[in-house]
């Protein structure tokens, strides 16, 4: 008998993707739909990263009515329905975060842009990374975020 999987003793759903069902996991405060939803890695607010996302903020002359900004922890996952419910972004720049921490299965080009659930994802580098790789940044500049941002107005 033992050519049968033994299915009772094995995990079909791992609980840590319990948090995709769950719907107090992330708090939104303040954040109202707006059209760009960033995505970034956790950083303190004088820092060099957060510099760094000015500087393209400023690039993509994004003012704050129109984006919101996400951080999330390291290893962290949080769950893209509720944000797409609650925020409705048309387009997502992801800094550093996997699509997989946003309970999202896909494989997006980096630096380009992706087209996935009527939204223009955007993933690349974490701002860290950006700074230390100018061929990425110029990459995700002329590849996704002028395209989109400066070349529209």
């Amino acid at each position: 008998m033992t050519d049968f999987p033994r299915i009772l003793n094995t995990e079909i759903i791992d609980t840590e993707i319990d948090i995709f069902w769950q719907n107090d996991h992330i708090a939104m405060p303040d954040m109202s739909p707006r059209k760009v939803l960033i995505v970034t890695t956790q950083h303190n607010e004088n820092s060099a990263e957060q510099a760094q996302l000015n500087k393209i903020i400023n690039a993509c002359k994004l003012t704050a009515e129109q984006y919101n900004i996400i951080q999330v922890a390291t290893g962290k996952q949080v769950a893209w329905h509720q944000i797409k419910n609650t925020i409705q972004p048309e387009n997502v720049l992801l800094f550093g975060v996997h699509p997989n921490q946003l309970g999202v299965s896909a494989l997006f080009r980096l630096n380009s842009i992706n087209h996935f659930d009527g939204a223009k994802w955007i993933p690349t580098l974490s701002l860290q990374e950006l700074e230390q790789q100018p061929q990425a940044k110029k990459d995700l500049w002329s590849n996704a975020l002028k395209p989109i941002f400066a070349d529209q107005q």
